[in-house]
């Protein structure tokens, strides 16, 4: 039934299509919004029957309605949608650091601090010299002094080893997974992606200087303070808001915290400040220091599905497919060396921790994943080194395209096996008013209702 529901949809987004001009246009994001919602949600439903993660039946479908494949979808509609994908992120790291509670996480910081030296850190430099030893495969690095290369190499390895707390959040929910591999990995993509923006923002000014640009080191130094103690402070003042606002009132909760997400993801961009980390910090302070987490938790789990259904829909649409037939060779070389790192790094990284057995085996698997954070690197990159970042990015892209289609599965296999999937108490509704005693006469010793006599 979901196939033809699918099929039925997609033929009535073509018919619908021959009204549109099939550029940017209010009407044709609007459409494209509701096709998409409604599309991946059947398919996603479909992927869940034959035991495959639901996100990735999602970016299967903005991979096929999508501006590569059947056209459903346009490049500009798609571009037009990202809106959703920076209110997503927020809403998925909001969720993320209500998922960080220090009591209870205490026991493994010591497992996550190891595993980001080890295994994230590791990797980096792996990936970096792999770089490196095949640079006659990748054209833009030909013509590179050996001191150029090193450097693109290790800006190119911070873009690869980026990793998606969004994927992860998103499979530990429709598992309800919980337990120390999924705490563990979630908390290790989390702090990784912020070492991650922390590194290519140095690595690239660095870059830049050997290849001749002239980085301004202040300029860098205070640009990355402010993105890093200026979203911690915006983020501490968000939560707050939210708190007094969940506490005070009781109703429309859902579209408020939307809004505010959007809020982040906007305003928070023109005043460069990194959406992730505000949200992040705004989730934890309210887990840790109020007691609106469990309500907060609540309205976002009623509310998101839409937002989440959207983001990775256009981010399987904005993959970039034609590029996989020029970079193939080197793009699976990373995609293995990279998770070979991740795997033996994190295996290795868990048994200096001392962690569980089940850590030990699977939590290496939340690290494979990619979306937002390295399509975004990559266009950063094309940007910051326009010289050859066209074809670096046509590299990074392939790899995030792999790894998006195949880690969301293989995670989902290692919850499974893990067997924390469904050990996630439900989150706590907000409590309901009891209703008043009634008036009527107490029940009498020999009466039906009488607690005396059972029933």
């Amino acid at each position: 039934m979901s196939i033809l529901i699918v099929l039925a949809l997609g033929g009535l987004m073509h018919a619908a299509g021959s009204f549109t001009s099939g550029s940017y246009s209010t009407a044709a994001t609007a459409l494209a919004f509701g096709f998409l919602v409604l599309t991946a949600f059947f398919v996603g439903r479909f992927f869940k029957a034959v035991r495959l993660p639901k996100l990735t039946g999602y970016i299967a479908t903005g991979i096929v309605a999508g501006p590569y494949v059947a056209k459903l979808v346009t490049e500009p509609v798609a571009q037009s949608l990202s809106i959703f994908g920076g209110v997503a992120v927020s809403l998925i790291s909001l969720s993320g650091g209500l998922e960080m509670e220090f009591r209870s996480m205490r026991p493994l910081f010591k497992t996550i601090r190891w595993v980001t030296l080890v295994a994230v850190l590791g990797t980096t430099l792996l990936l970096a010299l792999t770089a490196f030893l095949v640079r006659d495969l990748l054209p833009f690095m030909r013509t590179l002094d050996t001191a150029q290369a090193l450097v693109i190499s290790l800006v190119l390895a911070i873009v690869m080893v980026a990793q998606s707390p969004a994927v992860v959040m998103a499979i530990r929910t429709e598992l309800a997974a919980d337990g120390p591999a999924s705490k563990t990995a979630l908390g290790v993509v989390i702090i990784a992606d912020l070492v991650v923006i922390l590194l290519f923002a140095v690595a690239s000014s660095v870059g830049k200087s050997v290849l001749g640009g002239g980085a301004d080191v202040g300029e860098t130094v205070k640009a990355l303070a402010w993105e890093i103690f200026g979203s911690v402070g915006a983020g501490v003042l968000i939560g707050g808001v939210l708190a007094v606002y969940l506490r005070k009132v009781k109703e429309g909760g859902g579209l408020f915290i939307m809004a505010v997400c959007l809020v982040i993801a906007e305003v928070g961009r023109r005043l460069h400040l990194d959406a992730l980390l505000v949200s992040l910090t705004a989730g934890i302070a309210i887990r840790n220091f109020t007691r609106t987490g469990d309500k907060l938790h609540h309205e976002i789990e009623a509310s998101s599905l839409p937002i989440y259904i959207v983001f990775f829909a256009v981010a399987g649409a904005t993959i970039h497919l034609s590029v996989l037939k020029d970079v193939w060779l080197p793009a699976i070389i990373f995609v293995v060396v990279r998770a070979v790192g991740f795997l033996v790094g994190s295996n290795l990284a868990t048994r200096i921790a001392g962690a569980p057995p089940e850590v030990r085996r699977y939590a290496g698997f939340g690290l494979l994943p990619q979306a937002g954070l390295a399509l975004a690197l990559s266009m950063l990159f094309a940007k910051t080194f326009p010289e050859f970042g066209a074809d670096a990015s046509a590299l990074t892209l392939g790899i995030v395209a792999i790894n998006e289609i195949v880690a969301p599965a293989l995670d989902r296999l290692a919850v499974v096996r893990s067997g924390e999937a469904g050990k996630a108490a439900p989150a706590e509704a907000p409590a309901a008013v009891a209703p008043a005693p009634s008036p009527e006469r107490a029940p009498a010793p020999g009466d039906a209702r009488s607690p005396e006599k059972p029933m």
